[in-house]
């Protein structure tokens, strides 16, 4: 399978560079453009879960097992509108 790139430029305000430096650090990221990657990768599972129905998030403590339940609007928005079945 080709690889195909394409070099795009962002333009960001303040504050979202802010946090795009934030994702950056806090996940050792080398460079920017890794981080945004990285985020789009995980996007894309997110959302491939929440075509199938899974649209909560579960974090859990190892060290305590509490667990918190993590809302994604966008993971929430895409999820299928019927309900029931397995």
């Amino acid at each position: 399978m080709a690889t195909t790139s394409k070099r795009i430029v962002f333009s960001f305000d303040e504050k979202s560079l802010e946090s795009l430096e934030q994702v950056k650090q806090r996940g050792a990221f080398p460079s920017l453009g890794t981080a945004v990657r990285e985020s789009i990768s995980i996007n894309e599972v997110l959302h491939d879960q929440a075509a199938l129905g899974f649209t909560e998030i579960v974090v859990r403590n190892p060290k305590t097992n509490q667990e918190k339940t993590i809302f994604v609007p966008s993971v929430n928005r895409r999820a299928p509108s019927s309900g029931g079945g397995k």
